[in-house]
């Protein structure tokens, strides 16, 4: 049966757990984003939810979240990752998320590592 979060995430296959998992009590809680909608480049809201550490169910079912909100999580030292549906109908860790201020000043969201395949714009619209 699929998990939720696959166990075998990309940062795990290197030998490290995420950051925001190691060591003691958790310093930030963790956010994932399994999907996004779009106006022009800008993302304007997400469906965003938090995870439970063992990254096995919700803690808290995505639900549309406006960027205003997700920057507000980020600001109070939250982390947010985004989550990219698997075959088998499991979600997979990917890159962190960060603020990126556009050249026309706007705020927008964009990942921490520019990977193939798991780019923001990768992750399913609603």
């Amino acid at each position: 049966m699929c998990r939720m979060v696959e166990k075998c995430m990309q940062s795990s296959r290197f030998g490290a757990a995420h950051p925001a998992l190691v060591g003691g009590p958790m310093t930030s809680v963790l956010y994932g984003i399994t999907a996004i909608r779009l106006e022009g480049n800008q993302v304007t809201e997400v469906m965003m939810g938090m995870v439970d550490p063992s990254l096995e169910y919700w803690d808290l079912r995505p639900a549309p979240t406006r960027l205003v909100e997700v920057v507000d999580r980020l600001v109070e030292g939250d982390t947010i990752v985004a989550l990219f549906p698997t075959e088998c109908g499991t979600l997979r860790m990917g890159p962190e998320v960060k603020v990126q201020v556009l050249p026309e000043g706007i705020e927008t969201l964009a990942p921490e590592e520019d990977r193939p395949g798991q780019r923001l714009t990768d992750l399913p619209r609603f």
